[in-house]
């Protein structure tokens, strides 16, 4: 019913030996007669993002396209009913969504589509990394120097996902330290079924400033992935943690329970990322009551591996040191790279 056209390719991974795997390709005809060859990402907000070898990400019109034939599988969004399938663009503009059977749907009534990533397993290991980077340099009646360093790397293998997460952050103002923080996080995840997941955490804080030489947490729990596909994912975990605290003038050790959240979107043609990240540890049996930290932010992608970035991060202590108040909040806007 469709031109289609499958490309096939053995990529060869130099592991113990070597391990071959067979990728598609889906084809995207313009309206001009151009044809362009990929893996279509996801169409949304009228723009389908096709991931090239050649030339990265492409994010094309949709009302300039004649045809798509793809060969994955896709979850396809028409109002507030989900299909899923494959799908293609005809010349008449129709998309066709193919499960069971095929469905003919207007293209003009679909809201999104994306590649649901629940439950895939994959064979070879897929790194996502970045850097956002933020400084402020301010001279006059004053001097202030402000840097702010957000590292996060994250690598998915068949049905476990590791995060690893770093921020520093540092400020001096007339030559003294008014802010020196180190916070490195480790996440795990283990799915026993689509959504469910055993989940694992640790995390090494340090904030001398307001004088907590460090705390270190480990925890483990459960969680609940509520979608992860191309243009995002949402998770929440819950569960039992140690908290070990090195103050200034007192050392302790107690339980805890631990929340946490996880959430990234993508919009736009996936050019921007609108994200919020947070972890609540409550300490029942210490005075230092709960600790409540988090980052929220945007990134737009100015290229392939560029993006501008803004991002407020929150730490707050309901029963913080004596002489320190209780919420402290960073602004950072800045570059930041992917790879």
């Amino acid at each position: 019913m469709f031109s289609r056209k499958v490309i096939v390719r053995w990529l060869t991974l130099p592991l113990v030996g070597l391990l071959v795997s067979q990728v598609h390709a889906d084809v995207v005809t313009m309206q001009n007669g151009d044809r362009l060859s990929g893996v279509v990402s996801s169409v949304s907000g009228g723009s389908l993002v096709l991931k090239t070898e050649y030339a990265g990400s492409v994010i094309i019109a949709l009302d300039k396209v004649a045809n798509v034939v793809t060969e994955g599988e896709f979850d396809v969004a028409v109002g507030d009913v989900s299909q899923q399938g494959k799908f293609a663009v005809q010349d008449n503009q129709q998309v066709l969504v193919s499960g069971n059977e095929a469905t003919p749907v207007e293209l003009a009534s679909i809201s999104r589509v994306d590649v649901n990533q629940l439950g895939l397993t994959s064979f070879a290991a897929s790194w996502d990394s970045r850097v956002d980077f933020s400084a402020i340099v301010s001279k006059g009646n004053s001097e202030t120097q402000s840097v702010n360093t957000y590292v996060e790397s994250i690598r998915k293998l068949d049905k476990v996902e590791h995060i690893v997460s770093l921020l520093l952050s540092k400020e001096e103002a007339e030559e003294v330290d008014t802010k020196d923080l180190v916070d490195l996080d480790y996440g795990y995840k283990r799915f026993i079924s689509e959504k469910w997941f055993a989940s694992g955490n640790a995390e090494y804080f340090q904030d001398k400033i307001k004088d907590i030489d460090q705390r270190i947490t480990l925890g483990a729990g459960m969680g609940y992935q509520f979608w992860d596909n191309s243009l995002g994912s949402f998770s929440t975990d819950l569960g039992v943690s140690m908290v070990r605290e090195e103050l200034v003038d007192d050392d302790e050790t107690n339980p805890a329970i631990r929340w946490g959240l996880d959430y990234r979107r993508l919009l736009m043609g996936e050019r921007l990322e609108v994200f919020h990240k947070q972890a609540v540890l409550f300490i029942p049996d210490s005075d230092r009551g709960e600790v409540l930290s988090g980052s929220t932010g945007a990134r737009y992608a100015l290229n392939e591996w560029l993006n501008a970035t803004a991002r407020v991060d929150v730490i707050h202590e309901t029963e913080p040191q004596p002489g320190n108040s209780k919420t402290d909040v960073t602004y950072s806007v800045g570059i930041g790279v992917k790879f």
